[in-house]
Protein backbone atom coordinates (compact mmCIF):
# COMPACT_ATOMS: atom_id res chain seq x y z
CA UNK A 1 0.00 0.00 0.00
CA UNK A 2 1.43 3.68 -1.24
CA UNK A 3 2.04 5.77 1.96
CA UNK A 4 0.33 9.11 1.65
CA UNK A 5 2.43 12.34 1.43
CA UNK A 6 0.79 15.04 3.55
CA UNK A 7 2.99 18.02 1.96
CA UNK A 8 0.56 16.86 -0.76
CA UNK A 9 -2.67 19.19 1.12
CA UNK A 10 -0.24 22.29 1.49
CA UNK A 11 -1.73 24.01 -1.04
CA UNK A 12 -5.14 23.28 0.49
CA UNK A 13 -3.78 24.70 3.51
CA UNK A 14 -2.28 28.23 1.89
CA UNK A 15 -5.63 29.03 0.62
CA UNK A 16 -7.33 28.22 4.09
CA UNK A 17 -4.96 30.87 5.72
CA UNK A 18 -5.11 33.23 3.42
CA UNK A 19 -8.79 33.24 3.05
CA UNK A 20 -9.07 32.85 7.07
CA UNK A 21 -6.44 35.31 7.61
CA UNK A 22 -7.23 38.00 5.37
CA UNK A 23 -11.29 37.50 6.30
CA UNK A 24 -10.10 38.33 10.10
CA UNK A 25 -8.38 41.30 8.95
CA UNK A 26 -10.68 42.32 6.73
CA UNK A 27 -14.08 42.18 9.59
CA UNK A 28 -12.04 42.50 12.36
CA UNK A 29 -8.82 44.24 12.18
CA UNK A 30 -10.12 47.09 9.10
CA UNK A 31 -13.72 46.71 10.54
CA UNK A 32 -15.31 46.57 6.68
CA UNK A 33 -18.38 45.04 6.41
CA UNK A 34 -18.91 41.92 5.41
CA UNK A 35 -15.18 41.31 5.19
CA UNK A 36 -15.62 37.87 4.43
CA UNK A 37 -17.37 38.40 1.45
CA UNK A 38 -14.79 40.82 0.45
CA UNK A 39 -11.64 38.70 -0.24
CA UNK A 40 -9.91 38.91 -3.30
CA UNK A 41 -10.74 35.19 -3.05
CA UNK A 42 -9.41 35.01 -7.16
CA UNK A 43 -5.80 35.71 -5.71
CA UNK A 44 -5.83 33.09 -2.80
CA UNK A 45 -6.52 30.55 -5.31
CA UNK A 46 -3.49 31.30 -7.62
CA UNK A 47 -1.44 31.63 -4.43
CA UNK A 48 -2.29 27.99 -3.70
CA UNK A 49 -2.11 26.50 -7.26
CA UNK A 50 1.43 28.60 -7.36
CA UNK A 51 2.36 26.75 -4.47
CA UNK A 52 0.91 23.18 -6.16
CA UNK A 53 3.27 24.37 -8.96
CA UNK A 54 6.45 24.63 -6.91
CA UNK A 55 6.01 21.28 -5.35
CA UNK A 56 7.34 17.51 -6.92
CA UNK A 57 9.93 19.39 -9.07
CA UNK A 58 10.55 16.04 -10.67
CA UNK A 59 7.21 16.30 -12.56
CA UNK A 60 7.83 18.89 -15.21
CA UNK A 61 5.15 22.20 -15.31
CA UNK A 62 3.31 21.33 -18.59
CA UNK A 63 2.59 17.78 -17.06
CA UNK A 64 1.38 19.83 -13.77
CA UNK A 65 -1.27 22.04 -15.75
CA UNK A 66 -2.12 18.47 -17.87
CA UNK A 67 -3.02 16.91 -14.34
CA UNK A 68 -4.52 20.19 -13.05
CA UNK A 69 -6.55 20.38 -16.36
CA UNK A 70 -7.64 16.64 -16.09
CA UNK A 71 -8.47 17.37 -12.53
CA UNK A 72 -10.79 20.34 -13.26
CA UNK A 73 -12.42 18.13 -16.07
CA UNK A 74 -13.91 15.50 -14.07
CA UNK A 75 -17.25 15.35 -13.81
CA UNK A 76 -18.02 15.92 -10.27
CA UNK A 77 -15.97 19.48 -10.72
CA UNK A 78 -18.20 20.14 -13.55
CA UNK A 79 -21.34 19.46 -12.11
CA UNK A 80 -20.16 21.15 -8.73
CA UNK A 81 -20.12 24.59 -11.47
CA UNK A 82 -22.67 24.06 -12.89
CA UNK A 83 -25.32 23.63 -10.24
CA UNK A 84 -23.41 26.54 -8.45
CA UNK A 85 -24.19 28.92 -11.53
CA UNK A 86 -27.87 27.44 -12.00
CA UNK A 87 -28.92 27.12 -8.25
CA UNK A 88 -30.89 29.88 -6.59
CA UNK A 89 -31.78 31.57 -10.27
CA UNK A 90 -35.47 30.96 -9.51
CA UNK A 91 -35.76 34.41 -7.98
CA UNK A 92 -36.82 36.63 -5.19
CA UNK A 93 -40.15 37.01 -6.13
CA UNK A 94 -40.82 33.36 -5.61
CA UNK A 95 -39.29 33.05 -2.00
CA UNK A 96 -41.11 36.33 -1.36
CA UNK A 97 -44.56 35.08 -2.16
CA UNK A 98 -43.80 31.92 -0.12
CA UNK A 99 -43.17 33.65 3.02
CA UNK A 100 -46.09 36.02 2.72
CA UNK A 101 -48.60 33.61 1.46
CA UNK A 102 -47.53 31.65 4.93
CA UNK A 103 -47.57 34.78 6.82
CA UNK A 104 -51.40 35.48 5.67
CA UNK A 105 -52.89 32.10 6.32
CA UNK A 106 -50.91 31.41 9.67
CA UNK A 107 -51.92 33.71 13.09
CA UNK A 108 -48.96 36.91 13.11
CA UNK A 109 -47.96 35.62 16.45
CA UNK A 110 -46.40 32.11 14.69
CA UNK A 111 -44.55 34.37 12.12
CA UNK A 112 -40.76 33.69 13.44
CA UNK A 113 -42.04 29.57 13.49
CA UNK A 114 -43.07 30.77 9.94
CA UNK A 115 -39.78 32.07 8.58
CA UNK A 116 -37.69 29.15 9.74
CA UNK A 117 -40.51 26.91 7.75
CA UNK A 118 -40.28 28.72 4.62
CA UNK A 119 -36.58 28.90 4.82
CA UNK A 120 -36.62 25.26 5.45
CA UNK A 121 -38.56 25.08 2.08
CA UNK A 122 -36.93 27.55 -0.06
CA UNK A 123 -33.49 26.33 0.70
CA UNK A 124 -34.37 22.66 0.32
CA UNK A 125 -35.40 23.99 -3.56
CA UNK A 126 -32.85 26.18 -4.34
CA UNK A 127 -29.90 24.26 -2.79
CA UNK A 128 -27.93 26.91 -1.69
CA UNK A 129 -28.06 28.47 1.90
CA UNK A 130 -26.39 31.50 1.71
CA UNK A 131 -28.65 32.18 -1.64
CA UNK A 132 -31.85 31.63 0.59
CA UNK A 133 -31.08 33.77 3.61
CA UNK A 134 -30.03 36.78 1.21
CA UNK A 135 -33.75 36.31 -0.09
CA UNK A 136 -35.53 35.67 3.41
CA UNK A 137 -33.19 37.89 5.49
CA UNK A 138 -34.70 41.23 4.49
CA UNK A 139 -38.30 39.31 4.81
CA UNK A 140 -37.12 38.38 8.47
CA UNK A 141 -36.02 41.95 9.14
CA UNK A 142 -39.60 43.30 8.44
CA UNK A 143 -40.86 41.23 10.08
CA UNK A 144 -38.94 41.58 13.86
CA UNK A 145 -39.95 45.67 12.99
CA UNK A 146 -43.97 44.89 12.12
CA UNK A 147 -44.10 42.44 14.75
CA UNK A 148 -41.92 43.11 17.56
CA UNK A 149 -40.40 39.89 17.66
CA UNK A 150 -36.76 39.76 19.11
CA UNK A 151 -34.33 40.53 15.44
CA UNK A 152 -31.53 38.02 16.37
CA UNK A 153 -34.35 35.18 16.70
CA UNK A 154 -35.91 36.17 13.26
CA UNK A 155 -32.47 36.22 12.13
CA UNK A 156 -31.24 32.31 13.67
CA UNK A 157 -34.80 31.32 12.50
CA UNK A 158 -34.25 31.84 8.54
CA UNK A 159 -30.20 30.86 8.84
CA UNK A 160 -31.26 27.31 10.84
CA UNK A 161 -33.81 26.36 8.08
CA UNK A 162 -31.76 27.62 5.37
CA UNK A 163 -28.79 24.97 6.72
CA UNK A 164 -31.45 22.52 6.95
CA UNK A 165 -32.15 22.60 3.14
CA UNK A 166 -29.32 23.00 1.69
CA UNK A 167 -28.47 19.64 3.75
CA UNK A 168 -31.22 18.11 2.02
CA UNK A 169 -31.46 19.65 -1.54
CA UNK A 170 -31.53 17.68 -4.82
CA UNK A 171 -29.66 20.24 -6.33
CA UNK A 172 -26.77 21.47 -4.20
CA UNK A 173 -23.42 20.70 -5.61
CA UNK A 174 -22.06 19.68 -2.76
CA UNK A 175 -24.84 17.05 -1.95
CA UNK A 176 -24.37 15.93 -5.75
CA UNK A 177 -20.55 15.72 -5.42
CA UNK A 178 -20.87 13.63 -2.51
CA UNK A 179 -23.15 11.27 -3.83
CA UNK A 180 -21.07 11.10 -7.42
CA UNK A 181 -18.15 10.19 -5.29
CA UNK A 182 -19.83 7.47 -3.29
CA UNK A 183 -21.49 5.77 -5.92
CA UNK A 184 -25.22 6.53 -4.25
CA UNK A 185 -28.21 7.47 -5.60
CA UNK A 186 -29.82 11.36 -4.36
CA UNK A 187 -33.12 9.74 -3.24
CA UNK A 188 -31.27 7.19 -1.14
CA UNK A 189 -28.70 10.08 0.71
CA UNK A 190 -32.00 12.55 0.87
CA UNK A 191 -33.57 9.24 2.63
CA UNK A 192 -31.10 8.98 5.07
CA UNK A 193 -30.10 12.94 5.40
CA UNK A 194 -33.69 13.45 6.33
CA UNK A 195 -33.92 10.91 9.33
CA UNK A 196 -31.03 13.14 10.77
CA UNK A 197 -32.16 16.37 10.08
CA UNK A 198 -35.83 16.05 10.72
CA UNK A 199 -35.76 15.28 13.97
CA UNK A 200 -33.42 18.75 14.83
CA UNK A 201 -35.93 20.36 13.17
CA UNK A 202 -38.86 19.56 14.90
CA UNK A 203 -36.66 20.28 18.14
CA UNK A 204 -35.95 23.91 16.66
CA UNK A 205 -39.24 24.88 15.61
CA UNK A 206 -40.20 23.48 19.15
CA UNK A 207 -37.86 26.04 20.80
CA UNK A 208 -39.06 29.13 18.44
CA UNK A 209 -42.44 28.22 19.13
CA UNK A 210 -41.97 28.31 23.58
CA UNK A 211 -39.66 30.98 22.89
CA UNK A 212 -42.59 33.74 21.14
CA UNK A 213 -45.35 31.90 22.94
CA UNK A 214 -47.45 34.46 24.48
CA UNK A 215 -46.87 37.56 22.01
CA UNK A 216 -49.25 39.78 20.91
CA UNK A 217 -48.49 41.22 17.43
CA UNK A 218 -50.80 43.03 14.62
CA UNK A 219 -51.34 40.48 11.22
CA UNK A 220 -48.43 40.94 8.46
CA UNK A 221 -50.35 42.00 5.30
CA UNK A 222 -48.03 41.80 2.04
CA UNK A 223 -48.95 41.02 -1.50
CA UNK A 224 -48.08 37.55 -2.71
CA UNK A 225 -48.99 36.07 -6.10
CA UNK A 226 -49.24 32.27 -5.58
CA UNK A 227 -48.24 31.93 -8.91
CA UNK A 228 -44.57 32.76 -8.40
CA UNK A 229 -44.40 29.55 -6.08
CA UNK A 230 -44.54 27.25 -9.05
CA UNK A 231 -41.39 26.70 -9.86
CA UNK A 232 -39.95 25.65 -6.31
CA UNK A 233 -42.74 22.92 -6.48
CA UNK A 234 -41.68 21.75 -9.92
CA UNK A 235 -37.92 21.87 -8.69
CA UNK A 236 -39.01 19.77 -5.25
CA UNK A 237 -41.11 17.42 -6.89
CA UNK A 238 -38.37 16.66 -9.92
CA UNK A 239 -36.12 16.27 -6.80
CA UNK A 240 -38.08 13.82 -5.04
CA UNK A 241 -39.76 12.06 -8.50
CA UNK A 242 -35.49 11.09 -8.92
CA UNK A 243 -35.26 13.26 -12.41
CA UNK A 244 -31.74 14.51 -13.52
CA UNK A 245 -30.84 17.26 -11.75
CA UNK A 246 -30.00 19.54 -14.88
CA UNK A 247 -34.18 18.71 -16.31
CA UNK A 248 -35.04 19.97 -12.85
CA UNK A 249 -33.08 22.99 -12.92
CA UNK A 250 -34.05 23.66 -16.32
CA UNK A 251 -37.89 23.01 -15.73
CA UNK A 252 -37.53 25.63 -12.39
CA UNK A 253 -35.87 28.09 -15.10
CA UNK A 254 -38.10 27.81 -17.84
CA UNK A 255 -41.12 28.24 -15.69
CA UNK A 256 -39.31 31.07 -13.55
CA UNK A 257 -38.97 32.69 -17.31
CA UNK A 258 -42.31 32.13 -18.40
CA UNK A 259 -44.13 33.51 -15.03
CA UNK A 260 -41.82 36.74 -15.72
CA UNK A 261 -43.03 37.07 -19.06
CA UNK A 262 -46.38 36.84 -18.32
CA UNK A 263 -46.65 39.20 -14.79
CA UNK A 264 -43.68 41.22 -15.57
CA UNK A 265 -42.06 39.99 -12.16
Amino acid sequence: MKKGNPIALLPIGVFLVLYLGLGLLFEYGLHIPMGFYNIPIVIAFLVAILVACLQNRAVPFEEKLVIMGQGVGDKNIITMLLIFLTAGVVGRSSAQSVAYFMLDIIPARFAVAVLFVVACFVSTAMGTSVGTITLIMPIALEVAQASGFDTALCTGSVVGGAMFGDNLSFISDTTIAACNGQGCAMKDKFKGNFWIALPAAIATLVLILLLTMGHDTAPIDESYDLVQIIPYVLVLAGGVAGINVFIVLLTGIVSRAVIMLLTGQ
